[in-house]
């Protein structure tokens, strides 16, 4: 997953995704508990980057922390490498759900479809494990997901997504099964080739996806330990799963995301 589309996944996911994430979330994991247990050590706070990708968040993150990147795509990790290489981050090729970080951590993130990409309900619970594991007390994870309105509204008529860059182009359609929650992308690039202006590569991929339902992931929350949590229908106004408003479902929202802290 994600091998020819790492060369050019900053260009689908603009940085201002992840900027959106640093400032809702610095104020938040600097009033910590976690981060106080860091300053009483004399320590630079550290956040875990699970999912990284190329790396534009943890980047950003490593502004203000040390920082892990993981992520399973070696692809992806090396172009998070190439990029960022005098940035102080330690890169970690490894599955999320079986991550091992060997220190305490402030925060957790798991950003832009990670636990989407997650497809096997066990492998989703062993990460909420792990992150709750690495967590020091009073630390936080934040993660999103998207949720079926995402693809009623963007591929309900079985539309196909197109952008055109100098380099080349991009096209992918969606299946999405609402009864079982799977989602497929059928992507195909077209690259132009050095030197040859009217001559195409073309590269195809598929990549996977699962629809978690809230009552899933409330579930795996719990048995890892997580006490207080709360959702967002965006990075700016936060409500609570037992104020939500009885005539709106959460089905009704694109995206959710998510804020648990570890008592």
């Amino acid at each position: 997953m994600y091998n020819f589309i790492s060369n050019y996944y900053d260009m689908l996911f603009p940085q201002a995704v992840y900027d959106e994430w640093k400032s809702f979330a610095k104020p938040i994991i600097q009033k910590s508990k976690a981060v106080q247990e860091f300053k009483e050590r004399k320590e630079k706070p550290l956040v875990v980057d699970a999912g990284c990708g190329s790396g534009e968040l943890a980047a950003i993150l490593a502004k203000y922390y040390d920082v892990i990147g993981v992520d399973i795509s070696p692809d992806m990790l090396s172009q998070a490498v190439s990029t960022y290489s005098e940035e102080n981050i330690t890169w970690v090729c490894q599955d999320i759900s079986k991550m091992e970080i060997g220190r305490k951590v402030a925060a957790v993130f798991a950003t832009t479809d990670t636990l989407n990409h997650i497809t096997n309900k066990n492998k989703l619970f062993a990460f909420f494990n792990r992150a709750f594991e690495c967590l020091e007390n009073g630390g936080f994870l934040f993660f999103d997901v998207v949720m079926p309105a995402f693809f009623r509204n963007n591929y309900g008529r079985g539309e196909c997504s197109f952008e055109d860059f100098d380099w080349g182009s991009f096209f992918w359609t969606c299946d999405y099964t609402e009864r079982t929650g799977k989602v497929l992308y059928e992507i195909t690039a077209f690259e132009k080739c050095d030197g040859k202006d009217e001559l195409y590569r073309r590269y195809d991929e598929t990549v996977s996806e699962k629809i978690w339902p809230v009552s899933v992931l409330r579930e795996g929350l719990t048995k890892a330990g997580f006490q207080n949590f709360t959702v967002y229908d965006n990075l700016s106004k936060p409500f609570e799963f037992a104020y939500l408003c009885p005539e709106m479902s959460l089905d009704d929202y694109e995206r959710l995301y998510f804020i648990c802290e570890k008592p």
